[in-house]
This record gives structure tokens, C-alpha cells and sequence, in this order.
């Protein structure tokens, strides 16, 4: 096989602190992070019509029981 000189197409080397530092993306990281916002968003609208659907419940509990 022949070796490729990876600095004649543009490529440069990398320290290991460097790669700690760097944001990368790629495939895996966007999946999660675009599950993870969707989870949070699901959650959110959960506990959003969780909440108003207590409230009203619980107003017509008293309402009833005022009533008696």
C-alpha cells in the first residue's frame, strides 16, 4: 500500500489537549441532543397539561363540596 502524506492534502496534527477542547458534532452527538430536546419538550407539555388539568379538577372538587 502506499503511505499518503496527510499534510500535502491539508490536514494538520493535534495534541491531546487540543482534542479535548474541540466541539465536535457528528452523527451520535446530534442524535442525542436531538433526543434529549425532544424528551425535554415532552416533559415540559406533560407537566404543563398535567398541571392545568389538576387545577381544574381540583376547582370543581371544591365547587361540588362547597355546594353540599
Amino acid at each position: 500500500m502506499k503511505n499518503l502524506e496527510l499534510k500535502n492534502l491539508g490536514v494538520q496534527e493535534m495534541n491531546a489537549n487540543e482534542m479535548t477542547t474541540v466541539e465536535g458534532g457528528g452523527l451520535l452527538n446530534s442524535a442525542l441532543n436531538g433526543t434529549l430536546t425532544s424528551a425535554g419538550s415532552l416533559v415540559n407539555s406533560l407537566g404543563t397539561d398535567l398541571s392545568s388539568f389538576l387545577n381544574k379538577t381540583l376547582a370543581n372538587v371544591f365547587k361540588f363540596v362547597w355546594s353540599l
